[in-house]
């Protein structure tokens, strides 16, 4: 289990979930490929803006999705853009690098809608989290992780686990190549 402290510039508690993910279900070597400078990509229900937070601070140029207020000390550094718009309508206008999604949502909801951005291309790879309901976690997770990969409609490198900062939720990571 990664020892990780929340960094006092953090939006939300919710950046050390991202921070676990990136450390747990990448490899050193993929972190250091996938996640560098110039990279594009978007959080989906960003506010108030933990995940946008620990991607802008890899590198990656931000848009960050959603009808609530994001912190202005981020916005300010100029790696975060806020589109106010609904995580389930937003589309990108080209393919991206990232995509991430912590939004807090029926988790069959959240799958079909993570399989429909690989279905239409994109992105590239994704770390979303599925909040389980209190009964049935398993059965609910695998009709999750069914659906999101029906949802996708082609082969994607997947790996779902329930990291030291999930509540009653898994994190996933998806990587389309």
């Amino acid at each position: 289990i990664p020892r990780l402290r929340m960094h006092p510039d953090a939006p939300s508690r919710s950046a050390l979930k991202l921070e676990e993910a990136l450390l747990v279900l990448l490899g050193p070597g993929d972190r250091e490929r996938l996640l560098r400078e110039g990279m594009q990509g978007a959080d989906l229900g960003a506010a108030p803006g933990g995940w946008s937070w620990v991607l802008a601070r890899h590198g990656v140029t931000v848009t960050a999705v959603d009808n609530g207020p994001m912190r202005e000390e981020l916005l300010a550094a100029g790696r975060v853009r806020h589109v106010r718009e609904d995580g389930f309508r937003w589309q990108p206008r080209k393919k991206l690098d990232w995509m991430v999604c912590d939004m807090v949502e029926q988790p069959r909801r959240v799958a079909a809608r993570m399989g429909e951005w690989f279905a239409n291309d994109w992105c590239r790879r994704a770390v979303f989290n599925l909040k389980l309901p209190m009964k049935k976690r398993w059965d609910e997770t695998r009709l999750c992780l069914d659906l999101f990969a029906e949802g996708a409609g082609r082969p994607l490198r997947v790996r779902a686990r329930q990291l030291y900062h999930d509540r009653e939720e898994i994190t996933v990571y998806a990587d389309g190549g």
